[in-house]
């Protein structure tokens, strides 16, 4: 018998999703990776992009290379929708495959 909390420790430390491979469940497993997968990677690809966007400005003279000046330009940045929707995806797929790893029982055989 796999420990549940062993379960929920891979799906917290490791990626969402992790914990119900260990546990056999494979189907809601690709579930919770798939759906984090996507979530993360629309808000990495954004987050990238603005680093790069502000890296340029910096080498470019646009912004002084100075902590509160550079704090300055990416909180005037806009986030589309798109991207704080994708941050809401991931946090929810990560805490519920947590959850679904503690608090689902098995099927029965």
């Amino acid at each position: 018998m796999k420990s549940k909390f062993v379960a929920a420790l891979l799906s917290a430390l490791v990626f969402p999703g992790v914990g119900q491979y260990y546990l056999g469940r494979r189907q809601r497993a690709w579930l919770f990776i798939v759906v984090a997968a996507v979530g993360g990677l629309l808000y990495l690809n954004h987050a990238l992009g603005q680093a790069n966007e502000l890296a340029d400005q910096v080498l470019s003279g646009r912004v002084a290379l100075d902590p509160a000046a550079i704090e300055a330009q990416i909180a005037k940045a806009p986030t589309p929708l798109s991207v704080s929707i994708s941050g809401v995806v991931f946090v929810v797929s990560w805490v519920g495959s947590v959850l679904e790893a503690l608090l689902v029982k098995p099927p029965l055989r």
